[in-house]
């Protein structure tokens, strides 16, 4: 399980640090920023869905991992919105971004392993 968290919290800092680059984030600052708000984020959600998956249903997995995500988007636009210091385009459109990139990457390495 720890494993499990290690891993997904690497690869969606290198993921979304990489969208959010590629989106306009430049400072020192607003890069740690985006570190910071996935290493307060992701290891909660991961921890969570894990859980879920135990419950052995698939219905409430999905729906439980649906509403994390949508959580996790609406706090890290939160935290986006009132700290990023150099970043002048919407802090919602780069949470959404970033969210679904990772996320959709992470589902399709599942699939694949």
């Amino acid at each position: 399980m720890i494993e499990n968290l290690i891993i997904s919290l690497l690869l969606t800092i290198i993921i979304e640090l990489t969208v959010s680059i590629l989106l306009g984030i430049k400072s020192t600052n607003d890069i740690k920023l985006v570190v910071a708000v996935n290493m307060c984020t992701n290891p909660v959600v991961v921890f969570i869905a894990n859980y879920l998956l135990y419950l052995n249903s698939n219905t409430i997995y999905n729906i439980g991992v649906a509403i994390l995500e949508i959580i996790a988007v609406i706090v890290e636009y939160i935290l986006y919105k009132f700290f990023l210091q150099n970043y002048k385009k919407s802090p919602l459109i780069l949470s959404i971004v970033n969210n679904v990139i990772s996320f959709s990457t992470g589902v399709i390495i599942s699939f694949l392993i």
